[in-house]
């Protein structure tokens, strides 16, 4: 999945990009992509961690899907019938 980010860059910054990518042939994206993934890297190898692995798992619980998707459920048509009383 992609995301759109937005953030404001100093000129002389934008200016250099455009020239490192025309001189590389890469779309910009590939090489902001590309300094994200080179500075995660420099990161992890100077900490010995990785910030992409200190990530995994936040998706484990204690509990089964089963009774993640039972609570979800319960908990939505709860909301739902609270605000579409007839």
């Amino acid at each position: 999945m992609q995301r759109m980010i937005s953030t404001r860059l100093d000129e002389t910054l934008i200016d250099a990009l455009d020239r490192a990518s025309r001189k590389l042939r890469i779309p910009k994206r590939q090489f902001i992509e590309e300094a994200i993934h080179a500075r995660v890297q420099e990161v992890a190898d100077r900490d010995g961690t990785d910030p992409w692995h200190d990530t995994l798992g936040a998706w484990n619980r204690r509990e089964s899907a089963t009774t993640t998707v039972r609570t979800s459920r319960r908990v939505f048509r709860g909301a739902f019938a609270r605000h579409h009383r007839p």
